[in-house]
């Protein structure tokens, strides 16, 4: 558990939090860097089609290089004053892999609503660190003043809808054509 000092430290954007999942794996959560690019790219070679379905809203294939590097270039470097990212990395084989990730972004024509998605690893699912994540992104929205946080997932995604619900604050949810959307108050 990180003290009120670390976790103002953190959600301002400096320093990182080192969390232990409920099987005992220490991971390490930072807001990602335009160098991360790399640690991405890593990290969607080691998600399954189901994950990859449920963050992308479509199974993606294996993508050719150039896109895959493009993408994961333009979701490590972005205006950090409309957007936020958390990555988390654990250990493994002396080297930091990408074990997930979880953004936020403004929503242009209102500034108290912000969008956020979340995607972990399939070996660190049902680990707690989802919980974690979105608790980590739920404080950096309050410092920043955001009042609704919005997801939009796939239906049939429980485990995002389920990780949503036990937030703490009130969740408001709406499913249509196959797609959920749940706006969390943060008011």
């Amino acid at each position: 558990m990180m003290t009120q000092t670390e976790s103002d430290r953190f959600v301002r954007g400096r320093g990182s939090v080192t969390v232990t999942t409920r099987k005992g794996r220490k991971v390490r959560i930072r807001h990602i860097r335009p160098t991360d690019a790399g640690l991405l790219v890593d990290l969607f070679h080691h998600l399954s089609p189901e994950t990859r379905r449920f963050r992308f809203f479509t199974a993606l294939p294996d993508l050719p290089d150039d896109i895959l590097w493009r993408e994961a270039r333009r979701y490590a470097d972005f205006n950090e004053r409309k957007q936020a990212a958390f990555i988390a990395l654990a250990r493994e084989n002396e080297k930091d892999h990408a074990i997930g990730v979880v953004r936020l972004v403004l929503d242009k024509n209102d500034p108290d609503t912000a969008e956020f998605a979340i995607v972990l690893r399939d070996d660190y699912q049902r680990e707690g660190l989802g919980t974690i994540m979105l608790d980590l992104l739920i404080q950096l929205a309050l410092v920043r003043g955001i009042k609704r946080l919005r997801g939009i997932s796939l239906a049939d995604n429980e485990g995002v809808h389920r990780l949503i619900q036990k937030c703490g604050f009130p969740v408001e949810s709406h499913t249509s054509h196959g797609e959920t959307t749940q706006i969390i108050y943060l008011e």
